[in-house]
């Protein structure tokens, strides 16, 4: 069956006083050999540590993607320790799970789990979501590279497994732009390229690294695009075979979708404007005919989850109905730390109305929030960072609102080490010095534990149960 989406959404220390001096201290305590005085009161045994199910098929794919991605297993680090998914209801991943058990009993008929990351900067640069990708084909089977964008949406903008090359006059619009065109025509990622100028072109093509890659083993691409009044023509080459001209005009605005036939292997696809009036792209779909996973990585930098209310709904609607994911995940909070000057209360109101958006175009999903990273403020004139009060605030938010919604949740900060750990992970050069991204080698340790914790209840633990409060 065509496996209707499991929304899943994806978002510290102590002290001591002075102790009496009319106390003795404790080694005149211990000269005298006198004994510690028994107050009846006893300390709470601490509680016991949680850690990932480790199986065969686990051990397999983590080893399989650490080699393609980090050249060998990812070294051991001490800051790196394990924190699972919250579900207090401990159904929240049940359709995800679910799907992933009628793939591999061969029960879905379209032979796609597929998988919706949404966020900012940390997903465009898809790290963590090309580990994910990679470990949970290697357990589940290929099903392809997923959603491309069809031009760099920003300077630092990439995927794990394409290369996509622009040339100038092209212009990009998301949520996070002060101006959109009316309308708001984003398609399913939440951003646009268009452009009018004759011979202006983008190239999608492989990211060199192996004799064969995961886009020469494409069996199916879609390119997405907009139709609409007064469009233009542009024109399509597979490698170097004839183009094929692509007529975007038509009298009201709606979603086209172009699916050329795919040789033994597919070859750069090169788009290139006529010139004779607007063309927008939303992106491309690239998928194998084989069953498997499927794992989008929807990220746009700088953009808030509050974006989503400016996209065209209807567009954003048939796009992501037409190929359902059986899991969503939302990965924002650290760009909206630094809106201050918006109350807390009209984020929540925000956060609230996209999660219902995502409810009500996909019924039967199931959902993950992920949690912002710690996120310090340096302060301009100590050059010092200090914890920035929203951060807490933002998580504790989304929590509650994962849980108020049938979500699961994922703190990011604690599995850091919670309120101040940044430093830290800047010195072990996990994160980069602005204090807010993440490595290489950090976004690869964050993969790691999230492909743990997304399957812990399905290798067989009970899951983690935990209030509202955290």
């Amino acid at each position: 069956m065509r496996t209707l989406a499991v929304l899943g959404l994806v978002l510290a220390l102590g002290c001591g006083g002075a102790r009496p001096s009319q106390e003795p201290a404790p080694e005149a305590d211990e000269r005298a050999g006198a004994l510690p005085a028994d107050d009846g009161v006893q300390e709470p045994p601490p509680a016991p540590k949680i850690e990932p199910v480790v199986t065969p098929a686990s051990k397999s794919a983590h080893a399989a993607v650490q080699a393609r991605t980090a050249g060998g297993a990812l070294p051991e680090q001490p800051l790196v320790q394990f924190t699972p998914i919250e579900d207090p209801q401990g159904k929240a991943l049940a359709g995800f799970h679910g799907a992933l058990r009628k793939l591999g009993a061969g029960e879905d008929l379209d032979g796609k789990v597929r998988v919706a990351v949404y966020g900012s900067s940390s997903v465009a640069a898809d790290r963590y979501t090309g580990y994910l990708r990679g470990y949970l084909q290697h357990r589940f089977g290929d099903g392809g590279i997923g959603f491309v964008a069809p031009v760099p949406l920003w300077r630092w903008h990439r995927h794990n497994e394409v290369v996509v090359k622009a040339t100038k006059g092209w212009s990009v619009e998301h949520g996070q732009k002060k101006t959109i065109k009316p309308g708001g025509y984003l398609g399913l990622m939440g951003a646009s390229a268009f452009g009018a100028r004759k011979r202006v072109s983008t190239t999608i093509a492989a990211a060199l690294r192996e004799t064969v890659s995961p886009f020469e083993e494409t069996s199916r691409f879609d390119l997405h695009y907009l139709r609409q009044p007064g469009g233009g023509r542009f024109d399509v080459a597979i490698g170097n075979g004839k183009p094929a001209t692509i007529v975007t005009r038509a009298k009201a605005p709606t979603l086209g979708v172009w699916t050329p036939a795919i040789g033994e292997r597919l070859e750069p696809v090169t788009i290139t404007l006529r010139g004779d009036g607007e063309v927008r792209l939303f992106g491309a779909v690239l998928e194998r005919d084989e069953p498997g996973v499927v794992v989008d990585a929807l990220g746009v930098g700088g953009t808030r989850a509050a974006n989503m209310l400016l996209w065209d709904v209807p567009g954003w609607t048939e796009a992501i109905q037409a190929r359902p994911p059986d899991l969503v995940v939302l990965a924002y909070g650290a760009n909206e730390c630094m809106d201050e000057d918006e109350p807390i209360e009209t984020y929540r109101a925000n956060l609230a109305t996209v999660l219902d958006r995502f409810r009500t175009t996909l019924p039967a999903a199931s959902c993950l929030l992920v949690g912002p990273v710690d996120f310090p403020d340096e302060d301009e004139e100590t050059g010092l960072w200090q914890p920035r009060p929203r951060l807490a605030e933002i998580i504790a938010t989304q929590r509650a609102l994962a849980f108020e919604r049938g979500c699961a949740f994922f703190d990011t900060r604690e599995w850091m080490g919670g309120e101040g750990s940044m430093d830290a992970w800047v010195t072990a050069e996990l994160a980069k010095a602005d204090h807010l991204h993440f490595t290489k080698l950090g976004y690869l340790y964050l993969g790691r534990v999230l492909a743990d914790a997304l399957l812990r209840d399905f290798d067989g633990a009970a899951p983690v149960v935990a209030t509202a409060e955290g």
